[in-house]
Protein backbone atom coordinates (compact mmCIF):
# COMPACT_ATOMS: atom_id res chain seq x y z
CA UNK A 1 0.00 0.00 0.00
CA UNK A 2 2.87 2.35 0.83
CA UNK A 3 4.42 1.76 -2.63
CA UNK A 4 1.07 2.44 -4.27
CA UNK A 5 0.72 5.74 -2.36
CA UNK A 6 4.23 6.78 -3.38
CA UNK A 7 3.43 5.89 -7.00
CA UNK A 8 0.26 8.02 -6.98
CA UNK A 9 2.07 10.96 -5.36
CA UNK A 10 4.85 10.70 -7.97
CA UNK A 11 2.34 10.64 -10.83
CA UNK A 12 0.44 13.59 -9.34
CA UNK A 13 3.63 15.65 -8.97
CA UNK A 14 4.74 14.77 -12.53
CA UNK A 15 1.38 15.76 -14.01
CA UNK A 16 1.36 18.95 -11.91
CA UNK A 17 4.85 19.84 -13.11
CA UNK A 18 3.88 19.29 -16.74
CA UNK A 19 0.99 21.73 -16.44
CA UNK A 20 3.04 24.18 -14.35
CA UNK A 21 5.29 24.85 -17.34
CA UNK A 22 2.46 26.47 -19.29
CA UNK A 23 4.21 29.82 -19.75
CA UNK A 24 6.56 30.03 -22.70
CA UNK A 25 9.80 31.58 -21.47
CA UNK A 26 11.98 33.76 -23.73
CA UNK A 27 15.24 35.23 -22.45
CA UNK A 28 16.88 38.25 -24.09
CA UNK A 29 20.02 40.20 -23.25
CA UNK A 30 19.03 43.80 -22.47
CA UNK A 31 21.93 46.11 -21.54
CA UNK A 32 25.17 46.13 -19.54
CA UNK A 33 24.77 45.99 -15.74
CA UNK A 34 27.72 48.39 -15.47
CA UNK A 35 26.82 51.81 -16.85
CA UNK A 36 27.35 55.54 -16.44
CA UNK A 37 24.60 58.04 -15.78
CA UNK A 38 25.29 61.77 -15.36
CA UNK A 39 29.01 61.02 -15.02
CA UNK A 40 28.54 58.50 -12.20
CA UNK A 41 29.67 54.91 -12.79
CA UNK A 42 27.29 52.30 -11.42
CA UNK A 43 28.24 48.65 -10.92
CA UNK A 44 31.74 49.40 -12.21
CA UNK A 45 33.81 46.27 -12.82
CA UNK A 46 30.82 44.00 -13.41
CA UNK A 47 30.77 41.89 -16.56
CA UNK A 48 27.06 41.05 -16.12
CA UNK A 49 24.41 42.03 -18.67
CA UNK A 50 20.85 42.87 -17.77
CA UNK A 51 18.35 40.28 -18.91
CA UNK A 52 14.76 40.64 -20.07
CA UNK A 53 12.61 37.54 -19.58
CA UNK A 54 9.28 37.34 -21.39
CA UNK A 55 6.58 35.04 -20.01
CA UNK A 56 3.85 34.30 -22.54
CA UNK A 57 0.76 32.27 -21.73
CA UNK A 58 -0.18 30.42 -24.95
CA UNK A 59 -3.87 30.95 -24.07
CA UNK A 60 -3.51 34.73 -23.97
CA UNK A 61 -4.85 36.76 -26.92
CA UNK A 62 -1.75 38.97 -26.58
CA UNK A 63 1.85 37.76 -26.77
CA UNK A 64 4.90 39.82 -25.81
CA UNK A 65 7.49 39.72 -28.59
CA UNK A 66 10.16 41.98 -27.04
CA UNK A 67 10.74 44.14 -23.99
CA UNK A 68 13.61 46.41 -22.97
CA UNK A 69 14.24 48.66 -19.99
CA UNK A 70 16.16 51.93 -20.05
CA UNK A 71 17.43 53.94 -17.09
CA UNK A 72 17.51 57.72 -17.50
CA UNK A 73 17.90 60.85 -15.38
CA UNK A 74 15.20 63.45 -16.14
CA UNK A 75 13.92 66.44 -14.16
CA UNK A 76 16.18 65.79 -11.17
CA UNK A 77 15.16 62.14 -10.88
CA UNK A 78 15.92 58.67 -12.14
CA UNK A 79 13.41 56.94 -14.40
CA UNK A 80 12.82 53.42 -15.67
CA UNK A 81 11.52 53.42 -19.23
CA UNK A 82 10.06 50.34 -20.88
CA UNK A 83 9.51 49.63 -24.56
CA UNK A 84 7.40 46.56 -25.27
CA UNK A 85 6.32 45.01 -28.56
CA UNK A 86 3.22 42.84 -28.59
CA UNK A 87 1.32 40.65 -31.01
CA UNK A 88 -2.48 40.89 -30.70
CA UNK A 89 -4.55 37.90 -31.93
CA UNK A 90 -8.00 39.51 -31.65
CA UNK A 91 -9.43 42.98 -31.09
CA UNK A 92 -9.02 44.21 -27.51
CA UNK A 93 -9.92 47.41 -25.68
CA UNK A 94 -7.45 47.31 -22.81
CA UNK A 95 -4.27 45.66 -21.63
CA UNK A 96 -2.19 45.49 -18.47
CA UNK A 97 1.45 44.44 -18.68
CA UNK A 98 3.49 43.84 -15.55
CA UNK A 99 7.24 43.82 -15.10
CA UNK A 100 8.89 42.35 -12.03
CA UNK A 101 12.44 43.53 -11.34
CA UNK A 102 15.07 41.34 -9.67
CA UNK A 103 18.61 41.84 -8.40
CA UNK A 104 21.71 39.77 -9.23
CA UNK A 105 20.65 37.10 -6.72
CA UNK A 106 17.12 36.62 -8.03
CA UNK A 107 15.60 38.62 -5.19
CA UNK A 108 12.53 40.75 -5.83
CA UNK A 109 13.09 44.51 -6.08
CA UNK A 110 9.74 45.89 -7.24
CA UNK A 111 6.75 45.48 -9.57
CA UNK A 112 5.89 47.89 -12.37
CA UNK A 113 2.60 48.00 -14.25
CA UNK A 114 1.68 49.45 -17.62
CA UNK A 115 -2.06 49.80 -18.22
CA UNK A 116 -3.15 50.74 -21.74
CA UNK A 117 -6.90 51.44 -22.07
CA UNK A 118 -7.27 51.83 -25.80
CA UNK A 119 -8.31 49.79 -28.83
CA UNK A 120 -5.82 47.36 -30.33
CA UNK A 121 -6.62 45.60 -33.62
CA UNK A 122 -5.13 42.22 -34.51
CA UNK A 123 -1.48 42.59 -35.48
CA UNK A 124 1.68 44.01 -33.96
CA UNK A 125 1.83 47.03 -31.66
CA UNK A 126 4.30 48.84 -29.43
CA UNK A 127 3.62 50.22 -25.97
CA UNK A 128 5.84 52.15 -23.59
CA UNK A 129 5.83 53.38 -20.02
CA UNK A 130 7.97 55.46 -17.66
CA UNK A 131 8.21 55.16 -13.86
CA UNK A 132 10.15 57.02 -11.21
CA UNK A 133 13.13 54.99 -10.00
CA UNK A 134 14.97 54.96 -6.70
CA UNK A 135 18.75 55.15 -6.88
CA UNK A 136 18.99 51.97 -4.79
CA UNK A 137 16.84 50.15 -7.35
CA UNK A 138 18.77 51.24 -10.44
CA UNK A 139 22.08 50.01 -9.03
CA UNK A 140 20.61 46.59 -8.07
CA UNK A 141 18.34 45.93 -11.06
CA UNK A 142 19.61 43.04 -13.21
CA UNK A 143 16.63 41.01 -14.46
CA UNK A 144 13.16 41.98 -15.61
CA UNK A 145 10.30 39.52 -16.05
CA UNK A 146 7.40 40.83 -18.14
CA UNK A 147 4.01 39.19 -18.61
CA UNK A 148 0.46 40.03 -19.65
CA UNK A 149 -1.65 40.40 -16.50
CA UNK A 150 -5.07 41.40 -17.83
CA UNK A 151 -6.81 41.96 -21.14
CA UNK A 152 -10.22 43.41 -21.90
CA UNK A 153 -11.59 41.85 -25.07
CA UNK A 154 -13.76 43.80 -27.50
CA UNK A 155 -16.91 41.99 -26.26
CA UNK A 156 -16.18 43.01 -22.64
CA UNK A 157 -14.81 39.63 -21.57
CA UNK A 158 -11.78 39.81 -19.28
CA UNK A 159 -8.76 37.55 -19.64
CA UNK A 160 -6.63 37.31 -16.46
CA UNK A 161 -3.27 35.59 -15.96
CA UNK A 162 -3.03 32.36 -13.95
CA UNK A 163 -1.13 33.16 -10.75
CA UNK A 164 -0.19 29.53 -10.03
CA UNK A 165 1.30 29.12 -13.50
CA UNK A 166 3.22 32.39 -13.14
CA UNK A 167 4.66 31.34 -9.78
CA UNK A 168 5.71 28.00 -11.29
CA UNK A 169 7.48 29.81 -14.15
CA UNK A 170 9.31 32.13 -11.72
CA UNK A 171 10.31 29.13 -9.60
CA UNK A 172 11.72 27.38 -12.70
CA UNK A 173 13.90 30.48 -13.28
CA UNK A 174 15.15 30.46 -9.65
CA UNK A 175 13.59 33.87 -9.04
CA UNK A 176 11.80 34.94 -5.88
CA UNK A 177 8.10 34.30 -6.37
CA UNK A 178 6.65 37.69 -5.41
CA UNK A 179 4.07 38.88 -7.89
CA UNK A 180 2.63 41.81 -5.96
CA UNK A 181 -0.80 43.34 -6.10
CA UNK A 182 -2.29 46.39 -7.74
CA UNK A 183 -1.23 48.67 -4.88
CA UNK A 184 2.46 48.57 -5.82
CA UNK A 185 2.30 48.53 -9.59
CA UNK A 186 2.29 52.08 -10.85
Amino acid sequence: MKKLTILFVSIFLSVGSAFAQQYKINRESDSPFSFSIRGVELNEGSSLNRESILLNDPNSPVQITSHSMEITYVDRGFRFGASTSISVDQSITGLQLRTIQYDAFGQHIQNLGNTEIKDFSPGNADVSAIWRAREAHISRFLTSVTYVARIRLEDGTLWVYDEDELIAALRSLNLEQIIGDDSDLE
